[in-house]
């Protein structure tokens, strides 16, 4: 039986250079794949995402499906980056910008790239966040215990609090070991359940530096645009950054991975802008 062939791009994204930042894999399909086959081939990649891109009718429309190792994801923030870098350097590589929509299955999310001296740069609209109401000082307490924090890591007059653009994360501000900061708790995504939150971001306030992991605590994400945008409109709420302005946020170092992310919001319309450097890794072909 004749294999099936796809070719695949990899990149680095929030990556000042290769070999750092957040590795993704993206494929330009021809065909609908079923979800199993895009889980399969997501496996096979072993990155800590893929993204899977077929193109709709309208100019620079892509229909899009982002996966972990896991399962699809909804919305993701360094797939959207790394894809709009991708097909700017695929499909447009004489023009200095360009911009595309992804539909995913519950919203499209618009992105913009743009070149300079052979180098991407890439932007995403993620909307404007919402806010789940502040977390009380007892519960609080739950999740910093859950988390190998202490109530004296909080950043005293900051609280905890749910933060969305398209994933909630619980935001959790300290101002003190970072380092330390480990999921410990045998039913961590239930805790996470229980005040309306997917993921958690732990966020160094003075440092601007962020952690994220898998619920199990077992893997630890290195850069994560849909983490970092609810930080950066979080910090904007609380009076740690002002609208306009370009915050600068540090992820994957505990990795070995330096990341570098950049959030603004809007001072208008209150939208969260996520934009990094985008890296080209490695071409290839998938052999199913």
């Amino acid at each position: 039986m004749k294999k099936q062939v796809f070719p695949f791009t990899m990149v680095d994204v929030f990556a000042r250079q290769t070999l750092a930042g957040n590795g993704l894999s993206v494929f330009v399909l021809e065909q609908t794949l079923s979800a199993y086959m895009m889980q399969a081939m997501t496996r096979e990649m072993r990155q800590f995402e893929s993204i899977f891109l077929q193109k709709l009718e309208g100019q620079h429309r892509w229909r899009t499906h982002i996966f972990t190792m896991e399962e699809e994801l909804g919305f993701a923030g360094h797939p959207i980056i790394g894809a709009a870098a991708c097909l700017h350097q695929l499909y447009q590589p004489d023009s200095k910008t360009a911009e595309f929509e992804f539909v995913l299955n519950e919203r499209s999310v618009f992105a913009s790239s743009k070149q300079e001296s052979g180098n991407f740069f890439a932007e995403m609209n993620q909307g404007k966040a919402s806010f789940g109401e502040p977390l009380s000082a007892s519960v609080a307490e739950n999740f910093l215990k859950a988390l190998n924090l202490h109530a004296h890591d909080q950043v005293a007059d900051l609280p905890l609090q749910v933060v969305s653009t398209g994933l909630p994360y619980l935001i959790v501000p300290i101002q003190q070991h970072l380092d330390k900061a480990r999921i410990c708790h045998e039913k961590f995504e239930a805790l996470l359940a229980s005040v309306g939150a997917k993921f958690v971001y732990v966020l160094d306030v003075q440092r601007r530096e962020g952690r994220t992991w898998d619920n199990e605590g077992k893997v630890e994400d290195i850069a994560t645009g849909s983490a970092v945008g609810p930080a950066g409109a979080y910090m904007v709420r609380h009076l740690r950054a002002q609208a306009g302005d370009t915050q600068i946020f540090a992820q994957g170092a505990y990795v070995h991975r330096p990341s570098e992310l950049h959030v603004s919001l809007n001072a208008e319309d209150e939208t969260v802008l996520v934009h990094g450097q985008v890296c080209l890794v490695a071409k290839g072909e998938l052999y199913v």
